[in-house]
């Protein structure tokens, strides 16, 4: 078990480290667009120190919609790790789904298809379930 953690840690950094970049590219556009709010000019002139606006009022509300990408971009991580797999030479989901392609086999694609879709929508469900926990404003109303 031990083993199996050591030789998949630098193919899931590599995974990681690349997507990093466009959710930091994400998060900053976000804050951007959140600095020029009113309740951010408003934390400002009451004379908070910038560290608190930032992370207390700036980060809390740009936050959530990276946390939803990161959950609706299961599947492409699912999906698009074959290029890991192939240069760590690792076998999983994207390297069965790439010789389902090639050799033309419909039901092996339809199943791979259907577990990325089954696996993206569990992550939506929870993480809209966990909302509440994030951001304790979001409450869950019936209707």
């Amino acid at each position: 078990m031990l083993t199996v953690a050591y030789h998949s840690a630098l193919p899931a950094l590599s995974m990681v480290l690349a997507a990093t970049g466009f959710w930091a590219l994400g998060m900053r556009g976000m804050m951007v667009t959140t600095q020029g709010e009113d309740f951010m000019i408003m934390a400002e002139a009451k004379g908070l120190k910038g560290w608190r606006v930032f992370l207390h009022y700036g980060m809390r509300t740009a936050i959530l919609p990276q946390i939803t990408a990161l959950a609706l971009s299961l599947g492409h991580i699912v999906s698009g790790a074959l290029l890991v797999e192939i240069i760590f030479q690792y076998p999983g989901v994207g390297t069965l789904l790439y010789k389902a392609i090639t050799g033309f086999d419909f039901f092996t694609i339809n199943g791979i298809v259907f577990f990325v879709i089954v696996g993206v929508g569990i992550a939506t469900l929870l993480l809209d379930l966990s909302y509440h926990a994030l951001d304790p404003r979001i409450k869950h109303a019936r209707t």
